[in-house]
Parts: C-alpha cells; sequence; structure tokens
C-alpha cells in the first residue's frame, strides 16, 4: 500500500489537534522509510520477480524488523517514547500525542495486510498474512483511494479551515496523492533497481510530509 497509508495520518490527526499532521505522514510509513534502507545493506530482503502482482513485482521473503508485527509494534514504542521525553514532552497532552504517533506506526502493518501476498509475518517466518489485493490493479487503486478520502473526510469534519484556501488546499492534495498512486499503478514502468527505488521512496516521503504540514497550517 502506499498513499492509503496516509488515511491514516488524516484520521489520526482529526482524533489529536496537537498532532502534526506532517509527521504523522512520517509516522505512518515510518517502516517503510526503514525498510528500504534495510534492503539495500542487506539486513532485510527485496528480491524484484517480474510479473509477482500486478501491482509490482516486490519479492519480499524477510523483512521481520519492519514488516513483522512485533517489530511494528517496537517501532511504534520507540516513537512513543520519542514523542513523550523529546517531541512533546513541553505539551500537556504529551501522553496523548505521543500515543497516537504510536498508532500511526502500527497502523502500516495492518493497512498493509489488505494488499500485500502472504508475506508479513507476526514476528519472524511463518505463519504470515496478506489479503493479497495487489493481485488487481483496480481493486488495489480504488481501494487505496477509498481510504484515503474516507480519512480526508474525517479530517474536514473535525478541523476548520483558517483562510479561503484551507478550505480547498487538503482537497487538492489529496487529489494530487491520488493522481501519483494512479501513475504509479498504471502508467509508470516497474522500477527493479533497489538503489533509485530506494532514493524516490524516500524524497516521496519527505515531500508527502512536507506539503502535509503546510497543508495543516490551514486549518485548526
Amino acid at each position: 500500500m502506499f498513499v492509503g497509508h496516509y488515511a491514516a495520518a488524516f484520521a489520526l490527526k482529526g482524533k489529536e489537534k496537537d498532532a502534526s499532521l506532517g509527521m504523522l505522514f512520517i509516522a505512518v510509513q515510518f517502516v517503510d522509510i526503514l525498510f528500504f534502507p534495510f534492503a539495500l545493506v542487506g539486513i532485510e530482503n527485496l528480491k524484484f520477480v517480474k510479473g509477482f502482482t500486478a501491482v509490482n513485482s516486490f519479492y519480499m521473503d524477510y523483512y521481520p524488523f519492519t514488516h513483522g508485527l512485533l517489530g511494528s509494534l517496537l517501532w511504534a514504542i520507540v516513537f512513543y517514547l520519542l514523542y513523550f521525553f523529546v517531541f512533546a514532552k513541553e505539551k500537556l497532552n504529551k501522553k496523548r500525542i505521543a500515543f497516537i504517533m504510536a498508532l500511526a506506526v502500527l497502523s502500516h502493518w495492518f493497512l498493509d495486510l489488505i494488499v500485500h501476498t502472504p508475506d508479513l509475518p507476526l514476528i519472524n517466518g511463518e505463519p504470515k498474512f496478506g489479503l493479497g489485493l495487489w493481485s488487481n490493479k483496480f481493486l488495489t487503486y480504488f481501494s487505496e483511494a477509498f481510504l484515503l478520502v474516507l480519512g480526508l473526510f474525517y479530517y474536514l469534519k473535525k478541523t476548520k479551515s483558517t483562510s479561503k484556501l484551507g478550505s480547498y488546499v487538503s482537497i487538492v492534495f489529496v487529489l494530487f496523492l491520488l493522481l501519483i498512486n494512479y501513475l504509479n499503478i498504471f502508467v509508470l514502468p516497474a522500477n527493479e533497481d533497489l538503489k533509485s527505488l530506494t532514493v524516490s521512496a524516500l524524497f516521496s516521503y519527505a515531500l508527502f510530509a512536507l506539503i502535509a504540514y503546510f497543508v495543516d497550517k490551514k486549518r485548526v
């Protein structure tokens, strides 16, 4: 899953006004932000098998540190501690903000469950889980679009615009994300070079988080 993860970021921002939407965008993708460099240096494993799924050629047979349920939970705890003791330590509701950030990190595993082939472990090795929606491009695209729009709707319901621009900028941003995902699934050729894939993935995550940060400044 790609842009569908941001549905959790929008929804969790709607639940906690003091959480940064930009940081939530980082949190929901945090395990992938770790996974690509981990795969690049050989800590985890990503192979490219042409036609492995309709959406991509990713064959991921070993990535327990980032995509095991236990691994995801541990990274969520790391995020909680960072927010509780560092980033939100001056805020009165720091415990709630830290918990929201931890939920954002953990949400990645459960949303990946929808699209992945059965390759998501609980700890390491069998059993592995995944509903396999990547076998169908249209179902993958529309499931991510549905989740993202649903998250945006909740965010808009729970926040108010501070300007005329604020009434539309988040909607435009989500349309931009949906366009990027359309190009990624239906138009662009598969990228099977791990180094360039890592660079482009990390750049995308950083860019989207930066845009989300400024989008959120237009709403309270």
